[in-house]
């Protein structure tokens, strides 16, 4: 597709994102979808207001009824679009750089637009044919402030009250006008960092990846608080850290609630993304479920393709129960919940269920126009290396040679930035080490290669 990557339209003001793109889009999205009422949210980007008020300029001229429900975090959004409207538009460009921005489409359900949808919507955008309310069919904008219900909701979902210390970064993102606020109604005692709003993200980058939020780990041991939580800059991704400091894998995150819900279950299917490690298998399997892996950006289209009872990509978890998006809100109230209950430390609760594997991950730099020829020639090499061990062989959203040893190794382009993602583990560090220093090599030297002769 021309416009949707992994997750909804993301890219660089005025290079991709553009006001007019975004009328246009409103106008395709008010042509396409059913109903009267249209929610819109925006995160704190300094372009969000401008591209809000696009999208509903074109969702006005479509003859739509449009719900302003101004800065809040994407989870919100989709609840809040469930709730009050027929579908729904965030303007965001999550953890991308604050020089990024993006749209995302929603159902009345509260679930993105599965791929389906999109493609159509992208042929809708460029065909043209929008509709155009008469003069007399033009509604209003009513605004909705829902922060409160939201919270509500959450609270009344999770069902537990705690006195345990959180510290908690927002990473001066959409998150920081709500996640206090849930977790003080929880009796959390929270210490906040980074959690004003500012568009020019000063704290730190907003992805929550590890080396953008290691300091957290060392202000844990200092505060002598229970965990900390970091969210991304529209609040969908998060990511913790233990009480002693320590980060918890993505995937140790991913297991620990799959493994909650296959034994809530009795069993059932979890759905997690390509890059998602074995140590999920391994408890999945040992409580009576199994995993169907999906490729990246689409786990709503698998909760509803293999009625799932659980999906999850790294740093972002979609609990069914509550609704089919993406929730970090409702993932922190349930881990806090989880640690309460269990009566134990977070690292404690890791290490009694969760098994050790090690994983190295890594960006190399790509521009979008070469990855599919670079990505031939990677695919062609690790065949190749590979050829006696592979026991599985999988090509959604890239290349994962699955290998007879249990390692893995996965070479993806990104849907929404200009670089190769290069990820690896195996059952040792020995091992994982040999693993990504020669996959991560072959990916530099085919982007290397390929920008020369292009050139």
């Amino acid at each position: 597709m021309r416009l949707f990557g992994t997750a909804g339209i993301r890219g660089t003001l005025w290079e991709k994102v553009t006001p007019e793109l975004a009328m246009r889009m409103g106008m395709a999205v008010g042509s396409y979808v059913d109903g009267d009422t249209i929610a819109v949210a925006r995160d704190g980007r300094t372009s969000s207001v401008m591209l809000q008020s696009a999208i509903i300029s074109g969702l006005l001229s479509a003859g739509k009824e449009v719900l302003d429900l101004g800065l809040i975090p994407t989870p919100a959004l989709a609840w809040a679009t469930r709730e009050h409207a027929d579908g729904g538009v965030m303007i965001t460009a999550s953890h991308n750089p604050p020089t990024d921005n993006g749209i995302k489409v929603f159902n009345g359900d509260g679930t993105e637009f599965y791929v389906e949808q999109e493609r159509e919507l992208e042929e809708l955008y460029f065909s043209g044919n929008f509709r155009k309310a008469r003069w007399d069919e033009i509604k209003t904008v009513k605004h909705l402030n829902v922060i409160r219900d939201y919270i509500g909701a959450v609270l009344d979902f999770v069902d537990h009250e705690t006195n345990l210390k959180v510290l908690y970064d927002g990473a001066n993102g959409a998150g920081s006008v709500l996640a206090p606020y849930l977790l003080r109604e929880m009796g959390v005692k929270v210490f906040s960092i980074n959690a004003h709003v500012d568009g020019h993200f000063p704290g730190r980058k907003p992805e929550p990846r590890y080396e953008n939020i290691a300091y957290l780990g060392k202000l844990v041991e200092e505060l002598g608080v229970d965990l900390a939580i970091a969210q991304d800059g529209d609040a969908d991704r998060i990511a913790v850290f233990d009480e002693r400091g320590n980060y918890l894998n993505e995937d140790t995150l991913i297991a620990l609630f799959a493994k909650l819900y296959v034994e809530e279950h009795g069993g059932g299917t979890v759905v997690v993304s390509i890059d998602t490690g074995s140590r999920i298998d391994y408890v999945v399997e040992k409580a009576g479920g199994r995993v169907v892996r999906i490729p990246l950006g689409q786990p709503h289209d698998g909760i509803k393709r293999y009625k799932a009872i659980f999906a999850a990509e790294p740093w972002k978890l979609v609990h069914p129960k509550f609704g089919s998006w993406i929730d970090s809100f409702v993932t922190m109230g349930l881990l806090i919940k989880m640690i309460d209950e269990e009566g134990k430390p977070l690292s404690e609760i890791v290490r009694e269920n969760i098994p050790d594997f090690y994983l190295t991950k890594k960006n190399v730099p790509c521009p979008d126009r070469l990855k599919g020829e670079v990505m031939g020639r990677v695919k062609e090499i690790l065949g190749e290396r590979f050829e006696n061990e592979t026991k599985e062989l999988l090509t959604i959203s890239g290349v994962r040679f699955n290998l007879t040893d249990g390692s893995w190794v996965l070479v993806r382009p990104s849907g929404t930035e200009p670089k190769i993602r290069v990820v690896v583990e195996a059952p040792s560090e020995k091992r994982r080490d040999e693993l990504f220093e020669f996959a991560y090599g072959v990916v530099s030297k085919a982007v290397e290669a390929v920008k020369k002769e292009k050139n």
